[in-house]
């Protein structure tokens, strides 16, 4: 594997973590002011967005980035 793309794979693996630590504080707000711990709506604009972006495989990765999001232990 090329340094470049092992230097891209870790840069990934830490903005997939930095993404799971701005979900979980985004959560803990939502559930604070008494709304829902999901919000549907703003994960139908991810789930867009990498559509547009994309193709039909972003929205594969869209739904693996909100599943992590949600099931990464805080670091």
């Amino acid at each position: 594997m090329s340094e470049d793309i092992a230097t891209l794979d870790e840069q990934i693996i830490r903005l997939v973590g930095r993404r799971a630590a701005a979900a979980r504080q985004q959560t803990r707000a939502r559930v604070s002011s008494g709304s829902s711990r999901t919000s549907l709506a703003e994960e139908n604009v991810v789930i867009d967005r990498y559509s547009e972006e994309l193709g039909r495989p972003g929205v594969n990765l869209a739904l693996l980035v909100l599943g992590l999001s949600d099931r990464l232990p805080a670091r």
